[in-house]
């Protein structure tokens, strides 16, 4: 029927945020992160409050460890954070996250996303959707795309869904690579005003439910889903 992986009913989500310095480009009157900032948080505001869901930003937060980050430059490529654990009951805490953010440093992209696969989640049966907001690909020396085709060798419970905020070449292929590797989908933003419509068709669940013989199912955004009686 489809070629897609099989998941529990229920996932967690973690949108990774991009706060490298380049997001302070300006996105038609505006800096980048502002306007996706406030369009997330639109989105945010219409979930249920039961939604499992958490914040990792990338890039250098603005406080004590700036000094450090400077001190040592090879800090830069480390410097990504869970900013708000998975969790129900989370929306507000992950607003006020994203009001804090000040965009700053590079992208270590396949350093984060390593720590978001292997340390951020914390149901291992569950589908595990990221969620991630960029304007370009890795800034370090990682290599994202052969990070994720490994790990998707041996696991099938990761999905990616990419937000890319005005993305070309190859950082816009490398991110691509992320998505149909996992199943995922990106939509490239070329205008503020399709933020907040990129932000539902990833936070907002679309699902519909199918009668078979043999069991019920949910298709959920192309994902056969077992339902757990």
């Amino acid at each position: 029927m489809l070629s897609s992986p099989m998941f529990a009913s229920e996932e967690e989500t973690l949108i990774i945020f991009d706060a490298s310095v380049s997001m302070l480009g300006n996105f038609q009157g505006q800096p980048k992160y502002l306007t996706a900032i406030n369009e997330a948080k639109s989105v945010l505001d219409t979930m249920p409050s039961s939604k499992l869901i958490g914040l990792r930003t990338i890039g250098i937060s603005i406080d004590g460890a700036l000094a450090a980050f400077l001190q040592n430059p090879d800090e830069l490529c480390k410097a990504t954070k869970l900013t708000a654990p998975i969790r129900a009951n989370n929306i507000e805490y992950i607003k006020t996250s994203l009001d804090n953010i000040l965009p700053l440093g590079t992208t270590p992209l396949t350093y984060s996303l390593n720590l978001a696969i292997n340390y951020d989640f914390t149901r291992s049966a569950e589908l595990k959707h990221i969620i991630l907001v960029t304007d370009g690909g890795e800034s370090c020396n990682g290599d994202p795309c052969k990070y994720i085709r490994e790990i998707m060798q041996t696991r099938k419970d990761i999905k990616i869904d990419i937000i890319a905020i005005g993305v070309s070449g190859e950082d816009f292929a490398q991110l691509k690579c992320l998505t149909d590797s996992t199943f995922g989908s990106i939509i490239n933003i070329t205008k503020p005003s399709e933020l907040k419509q990129a932000f539902n068709n990833f936070l907002v669940p679309s699902i519909k439910y199918e009668n078979s013989p043999q069991k019920d199912q949910i298709i959920y955004k192309n994902f056969l889903i077992e339902v757990n009686e």
